[in-house]
């Protein structure tokens, strides 16, 4: 404490120091997503021999997950919110497509599906304009 009974604060050293307005957006979406008590199931790559379902190359050809937008979120793998918004739909598109509609997966992947445009949708138009803005 220093005279005057203020603390001092302490820079902050999370992930989120230091990221664009946008990319901070996207995250809260990101983890919105992942807290849902689905969003476990789509937190990691597919591993085709552990689920034992050989063909899923042959029916997806671009594999997406939540724990690998986030990783390319954290190392701006991710450019643009565009990219973002790409890879959340493919994550769900991927599971919806692969797996039948009474499929749980399919369900769950539809519902999070869901969710995702529910926190996406409203605030896009704000997030691209953040985006346009921090890189001109």
């Amino acid at each position: 404490n220093r005279k005057g009974g203020s603390k001092v604060r302490k820079p902050c050293t999370c992930r989120m120091s230091g990221k664009p307005e946008w990319a901070k957006k996207c995250l809260a979406v990101l983890k919105a997503v992942k807290s849902h008590k689905h969003g476990w199931l789509f937190g990691e790559p597919v591993d085709p021999v552990k689920l034992q379902i050989p063909d899923y190359f042959d029916v997806i050809q671009r594999p997406m997950d939540l724990g690998t937008i986030k990783a390319n979120m954290d190392n701006n793998t991710i450019q643009t919110p565009e990219q973002f918004k790409i890879d959340m739909l493919t994550t769900f598109q991927n599971a919806m497509r692969y797996n039948p509609a009474s499929h749980d997966v399919h369900v769950m992947a539809k519902m999070l599906l869901e969710l995702f445009h529910s926190k996406w949708d409203p605030q896009e138009a704000a997030i691209m304009e953040k985006w346009r803005f921090e890189t001109t």
